[in-house]
């Protein structure tokens, strides 16, 4: 039977399709990632906004097109937020939610509705099929936040870690160049099972692979890690969530920082790493955001000198603390996020600039019209003359900014 698997949403629901795959695979299916012809399709969805939930169920309609007599199966977040808005749709034959979403194959020719109970710990299931040159590999899920403006704690259920043993054995199987360790909040990591992201790094000491690391909380860079980190083939980026740069706000959106906290935890890693890479999202308009607190998150984000900012508009959820609170204009929201996104330009350029004569070894992705396209150690994307072949670790000398990172000169 040919199945295709389309995912929309995070990298973690990337990496739960390869294992939806590999269990299709197993169970002597032809099924391939992506939205190809097909007899039956598995839709893994995301709920984070609504847009993300229309793209759901805008993926239906595309199926249908490329086979009228198709059967889709739904699985993921926007199942388990409201599985009926599927179950309806022509050609969906079943929803299933979060829970044992990775076990479809089971399921792929039944008929009806399965959203289950949230799990309370950690099910370990098959490894993913990678599609990638880098390798992603899950070591948690679930999240006991409870952010103001977030639905995913709701949807996916609270913090769950993986065994270090086992993510120790995926990584080793993936024989991957690069490895990304992702989760949906990795800071959290073996706080239920009594095991640590120190200890899972000095487990991985003997690995070949390069290790980068998902999404962290500001919380949890302690000396601890950061000194773990030195011990393996680490690529010097932190992806650190700050959301705001006003603490009035994040106090509203029951962060559990300060502004001061976080950027004493970016000291901390430039004390460790002076050339690492430190990025983040930030949400403009958030619910009674003033000029005042986005001018200050404005100034926050040039203070810390960011390698890269992922500007989004605030978009209520319903299902969320902040649903029902006062909402920011939608132009003002717009002319926030364009603000933030020329501070975002300016910083990437200082970034890019700041290894302008420095030799760095690129993990090569692609090449398009002779030029190859990979990513340096803190994931600046550099561009330089082939040939190179995709997956291989090139040096080259940075010599320039460029678009939307780099150029450079294989050495």
């Amino acid at each position: 039977m040919k199945v295709s698997v389309f995912t929309l949403g995070c990298k973690t629901n990337f990496y739960e399709s390869g294992q939806i795959v590999t269990a299709l695979r197993q169970a002597g299916n032809d099924a391939e990632h992506g939205m190809h012809k097909a007899d039956v399709f598995v839709i893994n969805t995301c709920a984070v906004t609504g847009e993300a939930e229309r793209k759901s169920r805008q993926a239906v309609q595309r199926m249908r097109k490329l086979n009228p007599l198709c059967k889709v199966v739904i699985v993921g977040c926007a199942a388990q937020k409201n599985a009926q808005q599927f179950a309806d749709m022509p050609n969906v034959t079943f929803v299933k939610g979060v829970a044992d979403k990775t076990d479809i194959v089971r399921h792929i020719e039944s008929a009806g509705t399965d959203v289950e109970q949230l799990p309370s710990v950690f099910a370990e299931t098959v490894f993913s099929a990678q599609q990638h040159t880098r390798a992603f590999v899950k070591i948690q899920d679930g999240c006991n936040n409870f952010c103001s403006y977030c639905i995913v704690p709701y949807l996916r259920g609270r913090s769950r870690s993986r065994r270090v043993a086992d993510v120790v054995a995926e990584v080793i199987s993936a024989h991957a160049a690069e490895t990304v360790l992702i989760g949906i909040d990795i800071s959290q990591f073996g706080r239920d099972t009594g095991e640590s992201l120190p200890q899972l790094f000095a487990a991985l000491a003997d690995t070949d692979t390069r290790l980068r690391l998902g999404s962290l909380e500001a919380g949890v860079v302690t000396d601890e890690l950061l000194q773990a980190l030195t011990h393996v083939n680490f690529c010097p980026h932190f992806h650190l969530s700050l959301q705001s740069g006003c603490d009035s706000v994040l106090q509203r959106m029951n962060r559990k920082y300060t502004t001061q906290q976080y950027a004493a935890a970016v000291d901390k890693i430039r004390s460790v790493f002076p050339s690492a890479a430190v990025t983040t999202d930030v949400i403009v308009g958030f619910c009674g955001e003033t000029e005042q607190e986005f001018a200050a998150t404005e100034a926050f984000v040039r203070q810390i000198g960011f390698a890269d900012v992922h500007v989004f508009p605030y978009s209520p959820r319903e299902g969320t603390a902040a649903f029902r609170w006062q909402d920011v204009d939608a132009a003002v929201k717009a002319q926030r996020a364009e603000r933030l996104g020329q501070v975002k330009q300016q910083l990437k350029r200082q970034f890019a600039q700041s290894f302008v004569g420095s030799v760095q070894d690129v993990l090569t992705e692609r090449t398009v019209n002779g030029i190859c396209e990979g990513y340096t150690p803190q994931y600046l994307r550099t561009y330089f003359a082939g040939p190179c072949r995709a997956g291989s670790v090139v040096k080259v000398k940075i010599t320039q900014p460029f678009e939307d990172g780099a150029k450079g000169e294989k050495v």
